[in-house]
């Protein structure tokens, strides 16, 4: 059943004329004529992050830059600006269930499952990893934990994500992976015999992507004949959008299921490439944490 009608998009946004005004009756009063929306609907439009607001400071009186605003009673102060978005073909979506890897108290890994977001959008975020978790309250220990992503994974790839639940403990992992001390291994299968084109040793595709610098180490590790496809592993060097998916393509070894770069239409198998292992490393490059994503759960098998 969905929970908004099925319209067209729609946005609105307006300005606070009065302090103190609560945030729940200011979307009723300026929403448009067009959608009729309960109390109900309007408190998840908030909860699924499709309600954004810019707070002037108290001092300066200078707008902010506008943030998702979770609780529909919030009392707004005046000049505050409201964004409100509604799309119901996002926020009807509902996310597929994660897996907890580790728990490591200020951090956790997480199985994403293909299908969940890393990152939301201005319509709303309610189908992210994050907020899955924000949401559900899955630990034993301390079971509500604020939620920072420290990298991302395309909607379509499955694997290990990080997620900090402290501020200072995501910028810290962040920082890793900006030096490289954090190091992020996939695998993937393509059409073909690798070997045949590239050696059993490890390639290096280093062409630029999006013009950027980019590095991808492949290396083949089975060639399965009765279905003439290759399973390689992929280490990053650098962290590219869709960075493996093109390399691979460029190369003539399009993921199989890559309907972006591949030839795989709508009706075939989904995007057989998966985050399988991250390892944080200490200065000195030895291993201090992997997290190794168990065989059963590679390329979506759950």
């Amino acid at each position: 059943m969905n929970l908004f009608p099925d319209i067209a998009s729609i946005e609105y946004h307006f300005t606070i004329t009065e302090a103190n005004t609560i945030l729940l009756m200011a979307l009723q009063s300026h929403c448009p004529d067009s959608i009729s929306l309960s109390n109900q609907q309007f408190k998840q439009l908030c909860e699924m992050g499709a309600v954004w607001v810019a707070e002037p400071h108290p001092k300066t009186a200078k707008i902010a830059r506008p943030g998702r605003i979770r609780r529909a009673k919030k009392a707004l102060a005046i000049h505050s600006e409201v964004s409100v978005y509604i799309n119901p073909q996002v926020l009807n979506r509902i996310a597929p269930t994660p897996i907890l890897i580790a728990d490591e108290g200020d951090y956790s890994v997480w199985y994403k499952p293909k299908g969940m977001l890393s990152q939301g959008s201005k319509w709303g975020d309610h189908t992210t990893l994050y907020r899955w978790i924000e949401r559900n309250r899955p630990f034993e220990l301390h079971p509500q934990r604020p939620c920072w992503p420290v990298h991302r994974l395309d909607k379509a790839t499955d694997g290990l994500m990080l997620i900090a639940h402290t501020k200072k403990r995501a910028h810290q992992l962040a920082r890793q992976f900006e030096l490289r001390h954090l190091q992020k291994h996939y695998r993937a299968w393509v059409a073909g015999h690798f070997c045949d084109t590239f050696s059993g040793l490890p390639h290096h595709f280093q062409t630029p992507v999006h013009c950027k610098k980019a590095h991808t180490e492949v290396q083949a590790c089975h060639y399965d004949s009765e279905q003439n496809r290759s399973l390689l592993t992929i280490k990053l060097h650098s962290g590219r959008k869709h960075q493996i998916r093109i390399h691979l393509a460029e190369a003539g070894f399009a993921i199989i299921g890559d309907r972006l770069y591949g030839q795989a239409g709508e009706d075939d198998i989904d995007l057989q490439l998966t985050a399988v292992k991250l390892t944080l490393l200490q200065d000195t490059e030895q291993p201090l944490k992997t997290y190794q994503l168990p065989e059963s759960l590679m390329f979506g098998q759950t």
